[in-house]
């Protein structure tokens, strides 16, 4: 019979201290960045449930883009500067200017592999070149962020059970306990969770 908690709650790690991003950038990686989400999952399958919990609920709730590309998140972050840096408005003020021209509220860049971005003005001080992958664009999918949890705290909870293979009583009770989310009834219907899983663990 299986055990009905994924918790080991002896074990308290403290959260993985990925280097920052140079400022001003603000970028979500747990949410937008696949080689980062594969990093999470190797360095915090048995970080206590509260951590967990409290990172994937960054995600939200509505869509949004996944880059699967092979540029890293600091990679990204120095491209996205050094674009700005060349026309010259990196600084908050010519920013803004550069955001608001031409009414859109937002700027759209490519970066070295041919990837896609798209600019808007970011709410956290220090950081208001708020970074995103663009809808569509190449090296990115689209996808639903209460998808992307489950298959994130699926991956998560295969490597601290050992499980080989996810099946509906695994995804269920992560989405139960670290998601909040309901149970699905089945999920034989549709393989876009399975495929995202095995997306997330491969190497």
């Amino acid at each position: 019979m299986r055990n009905n908690s994924l918790a080991i709650p002896a074990l308290r790690r403290k959260a993985m201290r990925y280097p920052d991003l140079p400022q001003p950038v603000l970028f979500h990686p747990l949410k937008h960045h696949l080689g980062y989400i594969r990093e999470f999952i190797q360095a915090q399958a048995n970080a206590s449930d509260d951590f967990l919990v409290a990172q994937l609920k960054t995600i939200g709730s509505s869509q949004l883009d996944l880059y699967l590309g092979d540029l890293s998140i600091h990679q990204i972050a120095e491209e996205t500067i050094l674009y700005l840096q060349k026309y010259q408005c990196l600084q908050p003020e010519p920013y803004r200017l550069y955001l608001t021209t031409g009414g859109a509220g937002y700027g759209l860049i490519t970066l070295s592999d041919g990837s896609g971005w798209v600019l808007r003005w970011g709410v956290v001080e220090g950081r208001y070149v708020h970074l995103h992958p663009a809808r569509y664009s190449q090296y990115t999918i689209r996808v639903k962020a209460n998808l992307l949890k489950t298959a994130i705290a699926v991956s998560l909870a295969m490597k601290r059970t050992g499980i080989a293979e996810p099946d509906l009583w695994l995804v269920n009770q992560v989405r139960r306990q670290w998601l909040g989310l309901a149970p699905i009834p089945a999920i034989l219907t549709s393989d876009t969770l399975l495929r995202l899983t095995s997306l997330l663990g491969s190497k």
